[in-house]
């Protein structure tokens, strides 16, 4: 069953993010050393870190919920994307606060309060982008259409986690958790979806 399944990778991905949260927090990782070479205010990672903010994310929502008024379509996708993504954040800051650890010392864009593990920035990637990317793939669109769509926001996804480590905002890792803990939430939400008929998840031809 497709909810079983979703349930059981929600689980995988939190047991990932726990464990990696466990190692990175007693001693640093290999792949953290190339956080030392991060640092140009690239003027691509500032628009995917913008991305990742609430106000962007505040005015894709309502333009989304918008649209989807305007169209006559109903609008509890977006809200339910939406919520979500509040509800991810809320997690987020409960995690940072349980493993604590400290941000990278140098940063070039927007100083930000709290812990880095996970990357708040690298969860809303997954939760709000990866879930609009699930919707336009269950659209009923033809193939290409939503095939380059998904690929689009993929792409912008993998981005805004990119732009944490290139921005001294994040360690490698602080991204990598920020993606299974999203991943784990995501496929949460999608499992209650799918439970509830939303008919999120099952693809046209």
């Amino acid at each position: 069953m497709l909810t079983g399944r979703l349930a059981a990778a929600s689980a995988v991905c939190a047991l990932l993010f726990v464990g990696l949260g466990l190692q990175v927090t007693r001693r640093p990782a290999r792949l953290d050393a190339l956080a030392a070479r991060r640092g140009t205010n690239f003027p691509l990672a500032v628009a995917f870190t913008q991305s990742g903010y609430g106000l962007a994310l505040t005015l894709l929502g309502a333009g989304s919920i918008a649209a989807a008024l305007a169209l006559r379509a109903p609008a509890v996708i977006p809200l339910a994307i939406l919520v979500a993504q509040i509800g991810s954040q809320a997690a987020v800051h409960l995690a940072k606060a349980i493993f604590a650890r400290p941000r990278p010392a140098a940063w070039v864009y927007r100083h930000e309060p709290g812990f880095a593990y996970p990357s708040g920035h690298a969860t809303t990637a997954v939760v709000f982008y990866g879930a609009w990317l699930v919707v336009l793939w269950n659209a009923a669109l033809p193939l290409p259409v939503r095939a380059g769509g998904a690929a689009l926001l993929a792409a912008w996804a993998l981005g805004v986690g990119w732009s944490r480590v290139a921005l001294g905002a994040h360690a490698p890792t602080d991204v990598i958790g920020g993606f299974l803990f999203g991943l784990a939430w995501l496929c949460a939400m999608l499992a209650i979806a799918v439970s509830r008929g939303a008919g999120l998840v099952t693809r046209h031809a």
